[in-house]
């Protein structure tokens, strides 16, 4: 292209024509530069389209892309699976936080440490107050 068509560029363009233009002419300015970023996504699209028809041209596209297919298809899987196992890793293990965990005082199991020391004197009182039945 022999016009650089970049942020850079309006930008710098918009400031030394800002200087001595309306309102009108803004609009103006601004249409005919996004028409040609229009301009140039439509050759950019018509490139794309014409390196898809060269490398898989019509006649042969069925056959090479059910053979790419069968190619890629253990990957595919394998892939698939590794996703579907890093999900279920994440949800079981990862996502959480290690809560630190304590002997329950005056108990024969482990409880949460942050349980205990929010508020020990409750927790005493409840374990002195119910039967040890209960607590379990």
């Amino acid at each position: 292209m022999g016009e650089e068509i970049s942020m850079k560029y309006v930008l710098e363009k918009l400031r030394e024509k800002g200087k001595e233009m309306g309102t009108d002419d803004w609009m103006i300015f601004v249409l005919d530069k996004l028409k040609e970023w229009l301009v140039v996504l439509q050759n950019f699209g018509g490139s794309l389209i014409a390196k898809v028809d060269e490398a898989f041209p019509p006649e042969t596209r069925a056959e090479q892309l059910k053979h790419w297919l069968q190619v890629a298809k253990p990957f595919i899987i394998a892939g698939m699976v590794l996703v579907i196992c890093l999900g279920c890793c994440r949800r079981c293990c990862g996502g959480r936080r290690a809560v630190k965990m304590m002997k329950a005082p005056g108990r024969g199991y482990r409880m949460p440490r942050s349980v205990f020391e929010g508020n020990p004197k409750s927790y005493f009182r409840r374990l002195h107050g119910k039967p040890t039945d209960e607590l379990l």
